[in-house]
């Protein structure tokens, strides 16, 4: 006997109501264009500080996309720079996540994180001073801020840097909640010139060679 399946009257309600999916599609695009007018603002960044990445940055625009399930939740995604191989990361993520915030991320692994990040009593300070987050997961394709992904680094000493960098990856991230989507703008493009003050401590100068690899749009979510 097949069950017959029932609506709540909540759920009853919103699958009536072509209101509130209509809107979510109004929000999602209304991301795309922000997301959009930050790329742009970004590129002046990354010519001032362009010794920092490898060579075809300037070969390469952001790259915008969206889900609808991370963590059941719909999600919208810039990722610019980023250069994925299989070996080495090198990107800095954008993240509108539904519900929950906007984030910054930059996520180095290989060549990459030994280049930049380098434990030290100087890493540590700018990481607090600037209300940076910590991943301590051993999946580097989590992005939520629960316990067991991120730890303030205002909480962590400098053995637990240490530690905690030992990992064949690093990323360090910031966020803000929806409730100040007003200042979402201004925390995305300030956290973005914080990631480059943080590349400049281990690597004031020089050029990272690229591979002679293609590097891969994106990788992971």
């Amino acid at each position: 006997m097949t069950t017959k399946i029932q609506l709540s009257p909540h759920e009853l309600e919103l699958v009536k109501n072509t209101d509130w999916i209509l809107t979510k599609h109004i929000i999602t695009k209304k991301v795309y264009n922000m997301f959009g007018e930050i790329s742009n603002e970004l590129k002046d960044e990354i010519e001032k500080n362009n010794y920092l990445f490898p060579e075809n940055i300037q070969y390469q625009s952001g790259k915008i996309s969206k889900g609808e399930n991370y963590e059941l939740l719909p999600y919208v995604i810039l990722d610019y720079p980023a250069f994925f191989w299989k070996d080495r990361i090198f990107a800095i993520r954008i993240m509108f996540w539904w519900g929950n915030f906007f984030s910054v991320t930059l996520h180095l692994s290989g060549t990459y994180k030994q280049k930049f990040i380098v434990a030290s009593a100087e890493l540590l300070s700018f990481l607090q001073k600037n209300n940076f987050f910590i991943c301590i997961n051993e999946n580097e394709w989590q992005h939520n801020f629960e316990q067991d992904n991120y730890i303030a680094a205002s909480s962590i000493l400098l053995s637990e840097l240490e530690k905690i960098t030992e990992k064949k990856f690093c990323k360090v991230s910031k966020k803000i909640p929806l409730a100040k989507w007003e200042n979402a703008n201004d925390f995305i493009i300030n956290s973005f010139k914080e990631i480059m003050l943080l590349l400049q401590i281990n690597c004031p100068a020089g050029k990272i060679n690229p591979s002679p690899e293609s590097p891969k749009a994106g990788s992971g979510l």
